[in-house]
């Protein structure tokens, strides 16, 4: 499954020349002189973020804290705009098939800001105003259709180069002084349904990256290592393995699964330099139904591999045998944490249920109370093969915890979930009420259930899905708060579509194979969905403890931004807009990182779009800066500006950049 410097099957033959295939367009409109990104060691990129913000995480460790003290909780009321700069590729749109939405977080170094978009466009700009210094737009091999673009979390930077993951497949490295190609790698063939979600990250000369596409029928997804200097491949790690492979016997093998069973990775990995590992979790197997029995490692897992040879370490699996695609969208985020008196090296994740693992990083094993509880395994007609048993950690779910006064409270169609199930220790909870009466596509009424109950080709199930997604958590060593921001309320229906009608696509695998009914489709303004922002306080959590919050809220509207903390004890946030997030005039907030309580909105209107990325905030020439790319996100959009058309969203492309006023 790793092999030093020999190039997988998908990528032989097709190593790209120097911007053969992703040409740019690279222009140049500046006298500012650029500082060429050193060769950055683990140790050096593992200190928190202070005047730079270097990495995408802010650390290799994704923490998102940064030690800068100029902003405060007395001071932030007085924030001001200190600049602004629209992009120019899909502002003022509202139509999500041609700007999905921006999910990206800048880089800064050395006043410089580093920035892309869904589109796979690159930007460096003066960190203090806002102006354009160059910028790259790809040319795509002729027949790609990039489209709206897709997800696309940022660009990392070392030995003078940016770099890039494209959404066609390709790793980019551009010349840091100018935006020109320096060369470009394949992470396998988009003609066989390969593509790019996360930022290739830097580590002591190399640029580690995962590749995705598995929910549409790409070829299974791989953990791969590129020299940072020449683009050559130094390792690559299937996440499926072959039958004589660890793993390999929890798949049935009368089938193709090692070449087409999925396990996408859709954000980057967290690194242990100092213990050489490489940390992330992947996704779901493929189709999502009729693939045989067995567990199907190492789909929805927790992973970590050597960094240096990419030879297998450790993975904890979070689901067995998935049929409802709920896999660990969400980076890992590293910390210590205190257990008997002695310090444990510990990796979090909050996964797409809303339920967060916490696992010993060196060893994979959980540092909270697991609980392997029975669940639903009827119906289990052909090609269901439901596991009996799931393994649910006993943290606080960031679903729960509907408070007095919050829009989901006093029942009707904005009720919370009803009581957990008994068996399963108020981990598995049944859905929202508003599918009750309803008749799905196949003319029979929703069987509504709790989660993980399987669904087959009979009937619809309903059970809550992509509760927890990409928005990017945080974790602050002075509150030990691990900080998340996601979806509650979401849910969707789903039917089995038999095994002999799945129709193998374009890329040679079947994808998700489902039947499904998005509850956006039952309502179109999306307002029985409602977000959750949560700090859980990782003191109280112990091999015997779940641990409690530090604080939890409920929002009338979705959290899909993502959090950056400071040593100052603020930690910001983005929202889609006020109120149910309609009107999608998103804005920046601060909080207190102890208690939740809001200090600080920047301007109604001010911003044009919802501030659906992760906010950064670094320093140059001694003024502190705050900064959030505001363009919106497709997953679970409440936006409508005109609610008559409920196809229409907000959509844009622009930086807000803060500061103090005078």
């Amino acid at each position: 499954m790793h092999r030093k410097l020999l190039l997988p099957l998908a990528l032989c033959g097709v190593l790209l020349a120097v911007g053969a295939g992703v040409s740019s367009a690279s222009t140049k409109s500046s006298k500012v002189t650029i500082t060429p990104a050193p060769f950055y060691t683990g140790a050096q990129l593992s200190q928190y973020a202070g005047n730079d913000w270097p990495t995408v995480g802010g650390d290799l460790q994704n923490d998102r804290y940064s030690t800068l003290t100029q902003i405060t909780p007395s001071n932030v009321g007085t924030l001001k705009l200190a600049w602004s700069r629209d992009m120019g590729v899909c502002a003022a749109t509202v139509q999500p098939a041609a700007c999905p939405g921006q999910e990206s977080n800048p880089v800064v170094q050395d006043g410089i800001m580093y920035l892309s978009d869904s589109k796979s466009d690159v930007w460096a700009m003066d960190a203090t105003t806002g102006n354009i210094l160059w910028s790259y737009v790809p040319t795509f091999p002729t027949g790609y259709n990039i489209g709206g673009g897709g997800r696309n979390p940022g660009v990392s930077l070392g030995q003078g180069l940016v770099f890039l993951g494209q959404r066609n497949g390709v790793v980019v490295a551009l010349n840091q002084g100018d935006g020109s190609v320096a060369w470009t790698a394949p992470v396998g063939s988009y003609l066989k349904g390969i593509d790019l979600s996360a930022t290739p990250i830097y580590l002591n000369g190399e640029v580690i990256v995962g590749n995705s596409g598995g929910d549409g029928g790409s070829e299974s997804n791989a953990m791969m290592a590129f020299n940072a200097t020449s683009g050559a491949l130094e390792w690559f790690w299937n996440n499926i393995p072959t039958h004589n492979q660890p793993g390999g016997n929890t798949w049935p093998w009368s089938g193709a699964h090692s070449n087409y069973g999925g396990a996408a990775i859709w954000q980057n990995v967290s690194v242990d330099a100092k213990n050489n590992l490489v940390i992330f979790g992947d996704g779901n197997p493929v189709p999502w139904n009729s693939r045989g029995p067995g567990e199907d490692l190492w789909t929805d897992s927790m992973i970590a591999l050597n960094s240096n040879t990419g030879a297998f370490k450790w993975a904890y699996q979070t689901v067995h045998h998935d049929l409802w695609d709920s896999d660990l969208p969400n980076e890992g985020i590293q910390f210590n944490m205190t257990v008997g008196g002695k310090t444990v090296p510990a990796v979090a994740w909050v996964a797409k249920y809303g339920w967060t693992w916490v696992v010993n990083r060196l060893t994979g094993q959980p540092l909270e109370p697991v609980v392997q509880a029975k669940v639903p395994t009827l119906p289990n007609s052909a090609d269901v093969n439901a596991w009996p048993t799931q393994p649910i950690p006993q943290t606080p779910n960031t679903l729960s915890g509907c408070i007095a006064g919050d829009p989901t409270s006093g029942g009707g169609a904005n009720e919370c979930y009803d009581q957990p199930a008994k068996g399963d220790n108020g981990r598995l909870q049944t859905n929202p009420i508003r599918w009750t009466g309803l008749t799905a596509p196949d003319g029979k009424p929703y069987n509504i259930c709790q989660h993980m109950c399987p669904y087959d080709t009979t009937q619809y199930v309903t059970q809550p899905f992509e509760s927890m997604d990409w928005p990017v958590s945080s974790y602050d060593p002075l509150t030990t708060g691990f900080i998340t921001c996601g979806v509650t309320n979401r849910t969707y229906g789903k039917e089995q579509v038999p095994a002999a009608s799945q129709v193998v696509g374009s890329a040679g695998g079947i994808g998700s194979g489902i039947l499904s009914v998005a509850d956006s489709s039952i309502d179109p303004l999306n307002l029985n969905d409602f977000g959750n922002f949560s700090s859980l306080n990782m003191s109280t959590v112990s091999p015997t403890s779940g641990g409690k919050w530090e604080w939890h809220q409920i929002w009338p509207t979705v959290c899909y931004s993502g959090t950056v903390n400071t040593a100052s004890g603020l930690t910001f946030v983005g929202h889609v807009g006020p109120g149910n997030g309609q009107t999608g005039l998103g804005y920046l907030a601060a909080v207190n990182s102890k208690t939740g309580a809001e200090l600080w909105e920047s301007p109604a209107g001010q911003m044009n779009a919802p501030a659906t990325a992760p906010p950064i905030t670094y320093s140059v020439n001694g003024t502190q800066y705050v900064s959030i790319f505001a363009g919106g996100e497709s997953h679970n959009d409440p936006t409508r500006p005109n609610p008559a058309l409920p196809n229409e969203r907000v959509r844009g492309d622009t930086v807000y950049t803060y500061a103090l006023g005078s």
